[in-house]
């Protein structure tokens, strides 16, 4: 046995031994697929990496029960020679530092701070250890989402304008029906405003939920599951989050073309090359190429689509300004927003609003 995998075995035997029996692996020595079970309705798990300090701790904490573990940095690193597992649950992964990659079925993808990928239970997955970081893991049984499922429904029913059903809650129900409950399925979040702002208001709604299930008082459990509702809130508000929802079986270059198409549709077309390549981890010239393959437009061409059917939109359905409508979409030369707008329209912005003006606006 090499030193990598005796390290790996060592580290795991310490877990096997000396963590709860909450979250139990099965088939520990296959070295081809492992099933993870949670044995509690939900669990937080906080795993912290520091290479340069080699340094890793693990925080697992289900209600009524709290544990923790540190390793080196080399021994944790070894755990990426694992193979992919499976868990009896949905898990939620959020970074709140650093990056991690995650090895998805046949594909490969890293997630910086603020990005959430949601997985259900068909998956097939391994996080692949490099660099430092901090990523919080929920696993959440059926009977957690039920409850909270019950709850959102009668909220809804309440509601003059009932609000389209969270992707996440749309995962579960999917696993229900007998057609789609094989399907390998899961959801990535990016952040379309600044991670750091998302992070303001998301920690202390994690602080909160470790505190609570921690102490695990009476109350406790009410506590848990509004908060993470406001969680799963958050992840779907669009003013915050773009989602992609990706079934494994697409190629690599549709997951990607399908994250750019949902980043470019929630910032109206004003990313970049560079913010793609920031927030995709992909060099932008391939980004470019995967653009150009699937709408024969560069980036920028493609953004500027989605740019000026908001313009459009803006022009119709509101009565701003031609000149606010410019400020909006982020254009600081009034002339070639004119430019461009006519070119693609063949009318003058005022000539389109007089022409597709909605009546019913005020």
């Amino acid at each position: 046995m090499n030193t990598e995998s005796s390290s790996m075995q060592e580290f795991l035997e310490q877990i096997r031994r000396d963590a709860p029996d909450n979250l139990v692996i099965h088939n520990p020595d296959s070295n081809i697929l492992q099933l993870y079970e949670l044995n509690a309705p939900f669990m937080i798990l906080l795993e912290t990496c520091h290479e340069k300090d080699n340094f890793f701790s693990i925080y697992q904490i289900t209600p009524g029960n709290t544990y923790s573990s540190q390793s080196t940095y080399s021994q944790y690193k070894a755990l990426s020679k694992r193979p992919l597992h499976q868990h009896s649950c949905y898990e939620i992964m959020f970074v709140l530092s650093g990056s991690i990659t995650n090895h998805v079925e046949n594909q490969t993808f890293t997630y910086g701070p603020g990005q959430c990928c949601v997985m259900n239970k068909n998956i097939k997955h391994c996080e692949i250890v490099a660099g430092d970081f901090q990523v919080v893991f929920f696993m959440i049984q059926d009977v957690f989402l039920e409850q909270l499922l019950e709850e959102y429904e009668e909220v809804s029913e309440h509601k003059t304008e009932a609000p389209g059903m969270n992707p996440i809650f749309q995962l579960y129900l999917d696993s229900l029906y007998k057609t789609s409950r094989f399907h390998k399925v899961y959801l990535d979040y990016l952040p379309v405003i600044p991670a750091d702002s998302i992070l303001e208001q998301l920690n202390p709604l994690f602080n909160f939920m470790l505190e609570e299930i921690r102490k695990n008082s009476p109350g406790s459990l009410f506590f848990l599951k509004g908060t993470f509702a406001r969680f799963l809130q958050i992840l779907d508000t669009p003013s915050l989050y773009c989602m992609a929802r990706v079934q494994s079986d697409s190629s690599s270059q549709e997951y990607i073309f399908s994250k750019i198409c949902h980043i470019m549709e929630a910032s109206r077309g004003r990313s970049s090359r560079e913010y793609l390549e920031k927030q995709l981890h992909y060099n932008g010239e391939y980004l470019n190429r995967i653009v150009k393959k699937y709408t024969g437009k560069t980036i920028s061409e493609y953004g500027q689509d989605f740019c000026l059917a908001e313009a459009g939109r803006l022009l119709t359905k509101t009565d701003m300004s031609v000149s606010a409508i410019i400020t909006e979409l982020g254009y600081s030369n009034r002339s070639y927003f004119y430019r461009i707008f006519q070119n693609a329209f063949n009318e003058t912005p005022l000539e389109y609003r007089k022409k597709h003006k909605d009546t019913s606006v005020s």
